[in-house]
């Protein structure tokens, strides 16, 4: 009788340290879950893909790691560890931006510029490439307001350059991107 009730008590016991890690699997599973549905965020600044993305692709910000890497799946959510530093061609842009904001400001920048002051810009107080990178989620409202959500930023060799050039009468000289 005795080697029943313990052979049962060893049987309960099974059982029930079966269903307790059935339960912690699942909150495991459940967690996993969560975590791989929260939007991911990057740098210290907590930007969302959509202003990295426009800091890629108008700013031409330089990020570590690349960009284009995959992104490990086991950080997810947090890329806080992504890094932005502006390039030569960061500087370029924002001195398009500028003009187009201060000295040549057409009504399809309109709300650009209203962003820009509302952020203490003015025709005398400019957007500096060293705030773009200390501000980039402004950075990125100021640009996102601009014509076309300032997709014209893309295209460095066919419009911007060429406009750099005519502003500040400096050639660039076989400027070449990755």
């Amino acid at each position: 009788m005795k080697k029943k009730h313990i052979i049962t008590i060893i049987l309960l016991v099974i059982v029930l340290l079966a269903g307790i890690k059935g339960v912690l699997l699942y909150r495991d599973y459940k967690a996993e879950q969560e975590r791989m549905a929260q939007k991911p965020y990057f740098t210290k600044y907590k930007l969302n893909e959509e202003e990295m993305n426009i800091l890629n692709s108008q700013f031409h910000v330089k990020t570590t790691p690349d960009w284009w890497e995959n992104w490990n799946e086991e950080d997810r959510p947090d890329y806080s560890y992504y890094t932005i530093e502006a390039t030569e061609d960061t500087k370029i842009v924002v001195i398009v931006m500028n003009y187009w904001l201060f000295d040549d400001l057409s009504e399809v920048d309109k709300d650009a510029w209203e962003k820009a002051t509302e952020y203490g810009f003015t025709t005398d107080n400019r957007i500096t490439v060293e705030w773009v990178m200390e501000h980039p989620r402004k950075a990125v409202e100021i640009m996102y307001s601009m014509a076309s959500h300032g997709e014209i930023f893309q295209e460095l060799r066919e419009w911007i350059y060429p406009i750099y050039e005519r502003i500040t009468g400096e050639k660039i000289e076989d400027i070449t991107k990755e």
